[in-house]
């Protein structure tokens, strides 16, 4: 028997996730908290919600 080659997969261009901007790639962190406090932090909007006050709050003095 003959190994034919089907044409079909393998690497295509072009393919996946976009890399970000410098200044938009995001790290990730962990933080430690309880149960009842991750699934408030759920309910609350996750991590967008988490970034948003972060970058609404003023620095400190």
């Amino acid at each position: 028997m003959e190994n034919k080659l089907s044409g079909r997969g393998g690497a295509g261009r072009g393919q996946g996730r976009k890399p970000k901007l410098l200044s938009e790639a995001m790290t990730p962190i962990s933080i430690k908290m309880t149960e009842p406090q991750k699934e408030k932090l759920k309910r609350l909007g996750g991590a967008p919600w988490v970034r948003d006050r972060i970058d609404k709050a003023k620095e400190p003095k």
